[in-house]
Parts: C-alpha cells; structure tokens; sequence
C-alpha cells in the first residue's frame, strides 16, 4: 500500500458504502488516524511556507475514509441538500453521508412498528406496511427512523386503502416506543418515549407532532405533548 498516495486511497474509498468506509477505518491505523489530508503536491507546496502547511492541517484533521466520505458528499449533494445536513463541529463525515443517502437516496422505511394490527407486508421490506383494523385492534403506527436536521423534506405515498392515512412528523423516539400496545401520536402522551439530546438541541421547537389528514384537511397538532388542536389546511 506504500505505492498508493493519500489521494489515489481517498478515490478509491469514495466508490465505497458508509458502511465499509467505516470498516476500512477500523482495520487499518492508516485509513482511520487523523491526520493533514492535504496531497502530495499541496505537501510540496506547503514545504515552502511552513505556516500555510500548519493551518491546512489544523483545519483538515480528518483520516482518510473521513476524507473520501467528505468527498463523495460535495459530488453528490445539492445545495438544499447540504443546507438540510448541517454538520455539529467534530462530527463524523461517514455519519453524515450514512445519513445523507438514508435521507435522499434510498426509500423511506419504517423501522419501528408500534400496535400488533401494524405489519410489515414483506418482512424482508421494510418500506410497505399494512394495518388490519378491526373492533378489536387499536391505533397503529409505522414509524421511521429519519431524523430531520433543517430545511424542508418531502416524501411521497402510495396508499391502497379506501380509509386513507394519517401521515406526519414527530419527534425522535426512543427503540421502547415499540412496547406500546397502541400509539396515535397526537392523542397520547407520548413524552417518556422522546430523545432527550434532540430535545436539547431543539430547544426553541415546541410543536412534539404534526399529522395531516388527507380526507378531512385538517392538520393535527400537539405542543410539549399537551392537548391537540385542529388546523384546516
């Protein structure tokens, strides 16, 4: 490996997934060591100004499959993209592109399923599920994992039933949520079940839920958990 330069590895890792960036990082002190990601030119050209090189390396400590994540981003990504990504200080570049295609790239899946009357349809997809209501279920609910970070996101439906959905946003969960025998997010309380650090960080937030309802429009609200109120659309 000696032979390959930084820049001929950071090219390489770019084709990779998130997943395997971050495999190549644990394997190898090499790939997964911060260090100056400058490249051999810029390194030769630093040699002549010893405070340039100093600067770009305080800015840029970043290992190499951190390097090729930040790379494969800023080819991929649009502006509003970006904008929806912002990134907290020293976080990690594989993280945000592991994030980045779950958020715009890849379907929309549910992963937490709360109330036995709510199924996956394939248990192998977990981006179509089914509720089967019935005098003796309770309110169900798909959940997904994605978190939004700013900006504006929009996701599409395909809805094969006659009684329509009831789709909307709430905020992050906790994996428990799943013990629940019965969640409609804007009736119940569901405050025990929040992440606490995304509440920290969104602290001038207080609206906990917000559901549409296609059929009637209205758009269902509920602040800090407390009663709903309606809104007409």
């Amino acid at each position: 490996m000696e032979t390959f330069t930084d820049d001929t590895v950071v090219a390489l890792a770019s084709f990779l997934s998130p997943h395997d960036m971050l495999s190549l990082a644990l394997s190898c002190k090499r790939f997964g060591d911060k260090h100056g990601t400058t490249t051999s030119r810029s390194r030769r050209m630093a040699a002549r100004d010893e405070s340039s090189r100093k600067v770009r390396q305080r800015t840029e400590s970043i290992s190499l499959m951190e390097g090729a994540a930040r790379t494969v981003l800023q080819a991929k990504w649009s502006d509003e993209e970006r904008n929806a990504l912002p990134r907290h200080e020293d976080e990690s570049w594989i993280g945000i592109y592991h994030e980045f295609l779950k958020l715009f790239r890849y379907p929309l899946q549910f992963d937490k399923l709360v109330c036995e009357c709510t199924k996956y349809v394939d248990i192998s997809d977990k981006t179509k599920v089914n509720t089967k209501r019935s005098v003796y279920t309770t309110d169900g609910t798909a959940i997904c994992s994605n978190i939004m970070r700013a900006g504006k996101h929009c996701v599409s439906f395909r809805v094969n039933s006659n009684d329509g959905i009831r789709c909307g946003i709430m905020r992050p969960t906790t994996k428990n949520i799943k013990s629940l025998r019965k969640c409609h997010p804007v009736c119940n309380d569901l405050s025990r079940f929040s992440l606490k650090d995304y509440e920290t960080l969104h602290t001038d937030n207080n609206v906990d839920c917000c559901l549409l309802v296609p059929y009637s429009g209205y758009a269902l609200m509920r602040e800090r958990w407390k009663r709903y109120t309606n809104t007409e659309m």
